[in-house]
């Protein structure tokens, strides 16, 4: 049955527009709640890598979606009037996520020159693009970006079909001589054909110099060469190939509850299961590939666990 059809053209517009004002209290109790996990960092107590990887893989949400969510968090840390510009309908999600792009790229901007934006400067930006469109958000970011800012930010990727995916990037003069001599050296090879294959090579290098080997070898308890230490920090190369091998260049957390495997494989660090300083060993058993996230989260485990013990014996 049609729950609509008793319904008036005004009583349907009302109940509407109820409906999209409780869309958008629910966007903003999901905005703080999503704060405090990142303030937190509570995803990493479960199978995620950042706020980001919780929101798609947890929340269900699309990546576009996700970024915005997420971004919009991160503005209304550093800017606190901005969720306020939200839930008054001054500041949409997508122009918050705009406005933390840009920021993020001049803060890195500033920091390489050992400068620094101001509260007063971000609060002023923010101001300038309420009540403004995308596009018109877009020009007004544009007319205050760095160089670096304008090329880091005008990458896009758009997928046109289910096998190829259009890049737009902005290259300086170099780049772009490197490109033409490469092409000339390739003598056939397309731009994409060039970066395909200088991916490749690239990766190749940096898993060798990581470690990266076919399989596992039968014994893989290697002990240090250096020392011949267990209690050493130092671990040898081909300990490490070993856990790579093991890992696959994948973080090797696992949530306590569920057993689901953290998918980062982004920046991995090489830690002791059992750390050296309560008695833990530098043997294959006890070593492990974590992630940025996961390799913090087990530390501060670490030490709520040590201070526990600590007020329990005291």
């Amino acid at each position: 049955m049609n729950t609509y059809i008793k319904l008036t053209d005004l009583e349907l517009l009302d109940l509407t527009h109820r409906a999209a004002k409780n869309e958008k209290a629910a966007t903003l109790v999901l905005l703080s709640h999503l704060g405090e996990v990142d303030k937190r960092r509570a995803y990493a107590a479960d199978a995620y890598s950042s706020l980001f990887d919780y929101v798609v893989r947890g929340l269900g949400y699309a990546e576009g979606q996700a970024a915005e969510r997420v971004s919009a968090v991160r503005l209304m840390r550093e800017v606190p009037e901005v969720k306020a510009h939200i839930e008054e309908g001054k500041l949409t999600l997508t122009s918050a996520a705009l406005i933390q792009r840009y920021l993020r790229a001049e803060k890195s901007a500033a920091a390489e020159k050992k400068q620094a934006i101001t509260q007063a400067k971000q609060s002023e930006l923010v101001q300038e693009c309420l009540g403004q469109s995308k596009r018109n958000v877009e020009k007004i970011l544009f007319s205050h970006a760095s160089e670096a800012t304008r090329i880091s930010t005008h990458e896009r990727a758009r997928q046109v079909s289910k096998t190829l995916t259009e890049v737009k990037i902005l290259i300086d003069e170099e780049t772009l001589e490197l490109l033409k001599r490469a092409k000339e050296l390739s003598q056939t090879q397309t731009t994409a054909e060039l970066l395909k294959q200088t991916l490749k090579i690239f990766i190749e290098q940096r898993e060798k110099q990581m470690g990266k080997v076919s399989s596992v070898p039968t014994q893989p308890d290697v002990k240090p060469t250096k020392s011949n230490d267990p209690y050493s920090r130092y671990i040898p190369i081909p300990m490490k190939r070993v856990i790579y091998a093991r890992s696959k260049g994948q973080c090797e957390y696992r949530a306590l509850y569920t057993g689901v495997r953290c998918t980062s494989k982004a920046h991995l660090h090489i830690d002791h299961l059992i750390p050296l300083s309560v008695g833990g060993k530098t043997e294959f058993k006890n070593l492990r590939h974590l992630c940025p996230a996961h390799n913090q989260k087990a530390a501060q485990m670490l030490g709520l666990y040590i201070k526990k013990a600590f007020t329990q014996t005291g």
